[in-house]
C-alpha cells in the first residue's frame, strides 16, 4: 500500500488532509455528545460510510467495533470506533504537520473552547493534543501522533499519522489520583508478600480490570486498569520481583503526594533515600524491607509534558518497584 498508488487513482494529498480533518471533527462531535458516529445528527451522507469488511484497511475492527471510510479518501483515511464510542482515525500520504494544521483550523472554527495542551517532537513522532470541556463537565481529548519517512525507527516510505479521540469523565483527574494511589498500595502489598499482582485476593482487585496478560515459561505479565480511567492509569508486573504503575495526563503532583502519603501510612518503615529535581523531570527514591528483609526499591518519576502552558498541571507519573537483589 503506498500513497503513490492512491494518488494515481485521483486522490490528491489535499483530499487526504481534508478527509482526515473531517474525520477528526466528526469524531470529536460524536465523542463529545457520547453518541455513535453513524448516529451523529447532521453527518453529511456519503462523507463517512461503513467500510467494506472484505477490503484491506489500515485498521482492523474487533468484535463490536466499527470501521468507516472517509470520502474522498476511502481506504486511505479510516476511522475505527470502539465499544466505548471512542475513535481512532488513521491516514497516510501527505505531510504530517500541514495535516495537523488543517485539523487545528477546523477545530477552532467549530469552537474556540478547544485548547492545545501538548505540542512535542520525539525522534519518531510529531505529537499534538487538544482538549475541550463539554457542558456536562466531561473532557474530550484529541491526540495526534505521526511521523515522516526516516524519522527515528520509522520504516514507512510515506508519512503516516493517527488521531485518537477519547472521552473522559468530569472527575477523571480526581479518579486518576485515586487509581494511582490504590495501585501503588496494591503493588507494594504484592512486593512485600513476594507474590505477583494476579495472586492478590480478588477483593483487592475488585475495582481493576485485567487489560493484558502474557503467560510463558519465562514471563508472567499482567496489566490492569481501573475504570473509567484505564487509559490514564494502569499497573503491571511480570514477576514477584517487580511492579509498575504509570499514568499520563493526570494531576501528577497530587497523585504523587497522595501515593507517598498512603504508602507511608500503610508501611511506616518506608524510607526516603534521595530526591532530585532537574526541572522537567523529578525523581524520588524510597526503600522498604519486605517480609524476608530484602530491600524493595520504589522509584517515583514525574515528567512534565506538553510543551504549551495549558498543560503545566498535568504530567507523566510512574512508580517502579523492584527487589534490590534483582537489580542488574
Amino acid at each position: 500500500m503506498s500513497f503513490n498508488s492512491s494518488h494515481a487513482q485521483g486522490v490528491r494529498p489535499v483530499d487526504v488532509q481534508t478527509a482526515f480533518a473531517n474525520g477528526v471533527l466528526a469524531c470529536s462531535k460524536a465523542v463529545g455528545r457520547d453518541v455513535a458516529l453513524d448516529k451523529l445528527e447532521g453527518l453529511e451522507k456519503g462523507t463517512i460510510s461503513l467500510a467494506d469488511p472484505n477490503t484491506p484497511a489500515l485498521l482492523k475492527a474487533s468484535e463490536g467495533e466499527k470501521l468507516y471510510d472517509v470520502g474522498p479518501a476511502k481506504g486511505i483515511v479510516v476511522i475505527l470506533v470502539d465499544n466505548s464510542k471512542n475513535c481512532q482515525i488513521m491516514a497516510y500520504g501527505p505531510r504530517v504537520l500541514p495535516s495537523y494544521a488543517l485539523v487545528e483550523k477546523e477545530l477552532l472554527a467549530q469552537s474556540d473552547e478547544w485548547k492545545k495542551i501538548q505540542k512535542e517532537t520525539t525522534p519518531d513522532d510529531f505529537i499534538e493534543r487538544y482538549e475541550r470541556v463539554e457542558s456536562d463537565g466531561t473532557y474530550v481529548h484529541i491526540f495526534l501522533m505521526g511521523g515522516e519517512p526516516g524519522m527515528g525507527s520509522r520504516m514507512f516510505r510515506f508519512p503516516m499519522f493517527t488521531a485518537d479521540v477519547t472521552r473522559f469523565p468530569a472527575n477523571y483527574l480526581e479518579t486518576s489520583t485515586t487509581a494511582f494511589t490504590n495501585g501503588a498500595v496494591l503493588c507494594a502489598n504484592a512486593m512485600y508478600q513476594g507474590i505477583r499482582l494476579d495472586a492478590l485476593p480478588a477483593e483487592d482487585l475488585r475495582d481493576w480490570t485485567l487489560l493484558e496478560q502474557n503467560k510463558s515459561p519465562s514471563q508472567n505479565y499482567s496489566r490492569y486498569g481501573m475504570a473509567p480511567v484505564a487509559e490514564v492509569v494502569s499497573m503491571s508486573s511480570s514477576s514477584k520481583s517487580d511492579c509498575y504503575i504509570g499514568g499520563a495526563w493526570l494531576d501528577a503532583e497530587a497523585s504523587l503526594n497522595a501515593a507517598i502519603a498512603k504508602l507511608t501510612q500503610s508501611f511506616p518503615s518506608l524510607k526516603e533515600v534521595s530526591r532530585r529535581d532537574r526541572g522537567k523531570v523529578k525523581t524520588i527514591l524510597f526503600t522498604l524491607k519486605d517480609a524476608n528483609q530484602t530491600d524493595i526499591l520504589f522509584v517515583f518519576t514525574l515528567e512534565k509534558i506538553g510543551g504549551v502552558a495549558a498543560s503545566e498541571k498535568r504530567a507523566k507519573l510512574s512508580l517502579e518497584m523492584q527487589k534490590a537483589d534483582q537489580q542488574k
